[in-house]
């Protein structure tokens, strides 16, 4: 049995649940809301990974994904513990069910050690945001703002309460910013014709599937818009 269709064999068992927990409540609106299966959530989920884990800076969480397969993940143990231990599909299913618990755990891990790194960059953005605009899932902003409070709090009891008043003041030199034209290696997942790729206003044309490299602040946005990911 390949990968593929252990994978396909995985996904198919948990495609209805995944539907039906996405479903609207009411059920006359069913036709409008978006059908989506337990395969999509993992590729959307496999593909914010690897983009959290490549860009500098923290993007917009994928909080109702990670819900969805949390979810798909516990009903698959329940379906799991009616099998014999000694089936091979069990053996195989809790393999690919350790595979998917890493990529959210890592996930989350990358997000929190960003937030841990440039902690007020990151409030200070996402308190210019609006609220549609926001990239912290609200866990996220408690979790930051605690973080924030307990550093100053350190800080001022080891060494900001022994400095002069002028040096105190000076926050803004102390805030730590990603460097957001560091290179990243990018595939397009559509044509996006005109990309400035150079500080002399250099344009290429990325086609479909093409490779590049190139300072992530001129791309950030190709992210946002799933124009293109990172790899």
């Amino acid at each position: 049995m390949s990968d593929d269709e252990i994978t396909a064999d995985l996904q198919a068992e948990n495609d209805v649940d995944a539907e039906a927990a996405l479903a609207n409540d009411d059920e006359e609106d069913d036709d409008d809301v978006e059908q989506i299966t337990a395969q999509k959530v993992l590729e959307i989920l496999e593909t914010a990974w690897t983009n959290e884990m490549c860009a500098p800076e923290i993007l917009p969480n994928q909080t109702d994904m990670l819900e969805l397969m949390v979810s798909q993940v516990s009903h698959m143990e329940e379906q799991m513990r009616d099998l014999d231990k000694n089936d091979f599909r069990a053996v195989v299913h809790s393999m690919e069910l350790e595979r998917v618990r890493y990529i959210m755990a890592s996930y989350l891990r990358c997000r929190l050690q960003k937030i841990e790194t440039f902690t007020q960059h990151i409030l200070n953005q996402e308190e210019a945001r609006e609220p549609d605009d926001k990239r912290l899932s609200p866990e996220e902003t408690k979790f930051a703002k605690e973080f924030a409070g307990h550093v100053d709090e350190y800080f001022h009891k080891v060494a900001t309460q022994y400095m002069p008043n002028q040096q105190r003041g000076e926050l803004d030199q102390r805030i730590v910013v990603p460097n957001l034209m560091s290179h990243v290696f990018l595939k397009a997942n559509v044509a996006v014709p005109a990309v400035i790729v150079g500080v002399d206003d250099e344009e290429v044309d990325m086609a479909p599937g093409s490779q590049h490299i190139i300072p992530y602040q001129l791309v950030a946005d190709l992210l946002q818009n799933n124009q293109a990911q990172l790899i």
